[in-house]
């Protein structure tokens, strides 16, 4: 099986989407014949990946201005150019790259070529708190004063495109994706690939500081979405719970101008000593500081389906509190390691956290959640369900599906 994907190769700016790739791409190799379109540079993340596993990889100029793709033309030509020359069964894109999942259908169907896209949320809408049926409803009622102008402007010249999530095929990571898309655009054809997602366990453990330094740890991309003004809410009622309570920030802002928000919001509340910012790692370091707390705040509240953040603090045995979403009760719904609060409470999850500081509630906190991480401890199992996937997707055009996979394809419905 030749199985071409499409993706960005930087996980600063890639973030889940391109952690996943990196870390899934080496088994998905042992399997079929796996080829990429890189849109940009890998950085040293994705770069020894692609060199170790012997993928052909073919570099294409990519950038974005805003949500817009910068030179679609020119780079659907380089994709036509390679589908021509390694006739792929299947294009897969990686993640929602609107302009992609739009342009893209139509030239692979002049070569004959089926596309399928992974996404990891909501095109347009990412993943709202309290979702209905309606997904022009939702648009209307969750967008005002949560998009800059620039993502308004798209959306005014994009959003007559959206019908085509009723028949783009699409590959199923997590409960929470499956959840949204059937229930805004049921029809389309898709295959679930679940478990979508894995941690090493044994190099998490291994970076675990020898003490806490921390009470509270927050990593994620630092946006609004992910509930970063929220933490400080959150530290605000912890503090007058616990004088002197101390939390680690990790991650890079979204922008400039978030980060001055942030940091003006910081020092109005009087919280310059309370956080930390411990900028944006990776590997080691980055389990070596998130396992330097107690526990892990996560009041994300638009923008996950998953949280491969949240699955790395549990990996490094922090018990977490998120708002009550869907994402925290599909995936994360039946362990007692992640407490939920009523949506929007920073108080609540202020008490939360506090009663999760005492000694004996965090030690049973951190069994439960190496417990629940450990279900998500193979990346060749991820691998096993994407090829699944792909097998599945494929089986209408090659007239079988793999050994158990038959049902794996369906007409998603609400």
């Amino acid at each position: 099986m030749r199985i071409m994907l499409i993706s960005d190769v930087d996980v600063e700016s890639g973030r889940g989407p391109v952690t996943r790739l990196a870390h899934v791409l080496p088994h998905l190799a042992r399997r079929a014949e796996i080829s990429l379109i890189a849109l940009g540079p890998a950085d040293a993340v994705c770069g020894p990946v692609l060199a170790d596993s012997g993928i052909s990889t073919r570099v294409v100029p990519f950038a974005l201005d805003g949500w817009r793709v910068k030179d679609l033309l020119p780079l659907l030509n380089r994709v036509r150019e390679a589908v021509r020359d390694e006739r792929p069964h299947l294009v897969v894109l990686y993640r929602e790259i609107w302009d992609l999942m739009h342009a893209l259908p139509p030239v692979l169907a002049e070569l004959g070529v089926p596309f399928a896209v992974v996404p990891h949320s909501v095109p347009f809408l990412d993943a709202v708190s309290h979702p209905t049926r309606s997904f022009t409803w939702d648009l209307v009622r969750h967008l005002p004063g949560e998009r800059r102008g620039h993502a308004w402007r798209y959306l005014l010249t994009h959003i007559h495109q959206v019908g085509l999530m009723r028949t783009l095929p699409r590959i199923i990571i997590n409960e929470t994706v499956g959840h949204y898309l059937e229930g805004y655009f049921p029809g389309a054809p898709a295959a679930r690939a679940i478990p979508g997602y894995a941690v090493d366990l044994a190099a998490i453990t291994a970076a675990q500081p020898a003490e806490a330094r921390y009470d509270v740890a927050f990593m994620a991309k630092l946006t609004r979405g992910k509930g970063l003004f929220d933490t400080l809410r959150v530290m605000r009622h912890l503090r007058r719970l616990r004088p002197g309570a101390r939390m680690v920030v990790i991650g890079s802002f979204e922008s400039r101008r978030v980060e001055r928000s942030y940091l003006a919001a910081r020092d109005r509340l009087g919280l310059r000593d309370a956080v930390h910012l411990a900028g944006w790692l990776t590997g080691e370091e980055k389990y070596r500081v998130l396992g330097s707390a107690r526990t892990f705040c996560y009041p994300s509240r638009s923008a996950d389906t998953f949280s491969l953040c949240l699955l790395e603090a549990l990996s490094c045995g922090l018990p977490a509190v998120c708002y009550d979403v869907p994402f925290t009760r599909l995936v994360y719904g039946d362990t007692p390691a992640v407490s939920t609060v009523r949506y929007g409470s920073a108080r609540a999850m202020a008490r939360r956290l506090s009663e999760l500081l005492v000694p004996e509630a965090q030690l049973t906190g951190s069994e439960e959640a190496l417990r629940f991480a450990s279900r998500y401890c193979s990346w060749s199992t991820v691998a096993d369900a994407e090829y699944a996937a792909y097998q599945a997707l494929l089986a209408p055009t090659h007239g079988a599906s793999a050994p158990g996979q038959r049902n794996n394809v369906r007409k998603s419905r609400a």
